[in-house]
């Protein structure tokens, strides 16, 4: 996903480990404990929910839609996130009425690979939903100004495996 860094999710600067040792002393486990992280991009703007604070009602439908479409883009990437929520969107203003989104959340993932055969994966798409959890939430929260339309993938899904939104 590094041709999104930047632009459609935080870029990833730096891979770190925190020997747990230098935190706990004293303690036998510590030695065997280690803390992994990432030091990524801060990213300064307000949640996709909030985005009627901060942008006007003609921006919507095309913030929103963004939001759907960097979904679709980690997902063509063989990646499930099974934690979509629109609280894990940050919409930032740039310029007058410019507006970029970004996911910022891939703590629950699961890759395609992981999967013994393409029905298994596609149920879980078809389960988790990614797409219709920012979709429906904020046709719903912005009452109108925004319409969800599904994109061709999900209506598959919802055919294949009889999933209503």
């Amino acid at each position: 996903m590094t041709d999104m860094q930047g632009k459609a999710i935080p870029r990833l600067f730096l891979c770190v480990t925190m020997p747990i040792s230098t935190l706990v002393q004293n303690n036998p486990l510590s030695e065997h404990i280690d803390i992994p992280g990432l030091l990524l991009q801060y990213i300064e703007g307000v949640p996709l929910t909030d985005i009627a604070t901060c942008a006007p009602p003609d921006r919507w439908q095309s913030i929103c839609e963004e939001a759907i479409r960097i979904i679709n883009l980690v997902g063509d990437r063989g990646i499930l996130n099974k934690d979509v929520k629109t609280r894990n969107f940050v919409v930032q203003c740039c310029a007058e009425n410019q507006f970029r989104v970004f996911m910022i959340d891939f703590a629950l993932c699961d890759f395609r690979e992981e999967f013994t055969d393409e029905v298994d994966w596609e149920t879980c798409k078809a389960t988790q939903d990614e797409e219709g959890a920012v979709g429906y939430v904020m046709q719903k929260k912005l009452q109108g100004g925004f319409m969800y339309h599904r994109s061709a993938l999900y209506r598959k899904l919802d055919e294949k495996y009889k999933m209503d939104g």
